[in-house]
């Protein structure tokens, strides 16, 4: 299982990031709560007036697993988040 934190995203940024991570498969409620979907699960929590998002206990299990791992996953949504004016915490 993998922590993530980001620093630096807007809540406009926040948005783009939820809907670009969901053309993955992540469908991200709110601006806190769990995911679990096609073998990706984890906890999120954005908070809008620090403009910092952390994402915990990320584990990328069966299917998901066969296409990507983790660390690939960790990767893609930093990219993301730069992509958005954001950067690792």
């Amino acid at each position: 299982m993998a922590k993530v934190q980001y620093a630096g995203i807007s809540p406009e940024a926040f948005e783009a990031f939820k809907s670009k991570i969901q053309q993955v498969g992540v469908s991200l409620q709110g601006n806190n709560g769990n995911f679990s979907e096609k073998g990706v699960s984890g906890a999120y929590a954005y908070n809008p007036e620090t403009q910092e998002l952390v994402i915990d206990e990320l584990n990328v299990g069966f299917p998901a697993s066969m296409m990507i791992g983790t660390d690939s996953l960790v990767q893609r949504m930093t990219e993301l988040v730069k992509q958005n004016g954001g950067r690792m915490a």
